[in-house]
């Protein structure tokens, strides 16, 4: 009756490292969520070409993150996959993720430049005396 107790037991505990590693790999897309969210946001607000490739950076970026997360763990668990096949897997998300960061990037460049273009205009901001 022990002995069956105790397996119980380390099957659940081992049941519940799981879960509580697989939440932990989670956090890491809470980031790209909040981001992906804001650029939605902005896009929604102002329909731009920074909006439109901040957007699209960080949703792709977020795919990234889920399959690195969520996708890449689950096949190497259960699909026992090649180091080739995991290796080819690697190399292509990471040039996806690459030029995911460039369009977002691009993007926001474009926004910090239109951003400081209209800051600098004090032309007009300051009337004229009339001494």
């Amino acid at each position: 009756m022990t002995l069956l107790l105790s397996k119980q037991l380390i099957k659940t505990t081992g049941h519940m490292n799981s879960i509580l590693s697989t939440l932990l790999s989670l956090v890491a897309i809470i980031s790209p969520v909040i981001l992906f969210g804001t650029c939605c946001y902005f896009l929604a607000k102002k329909s731009a070409v920074e909006a439109i490739l901040m957007t699209i950076g960080s949703g792709i970026g977020l795919l990234v993150t889920l399959f690195y997360s969520v996708l890449m763990p689950f096949l190497l668990r259960d699909q026992h996959l090649a180091y080739t096949e995991v290796s080819q897997y690697y190399t292509v998300i990471g040039i996806i993720s690459f030029i995911a960061s460039l369009c977002f990037a691009a993007g926001f460049l474009i926004l910090v430049t239109n951003t400081v273009k209209k800051n600098t205009d004090f032309t007009d901001q300051f009337p004229k005396s009339n001494d």
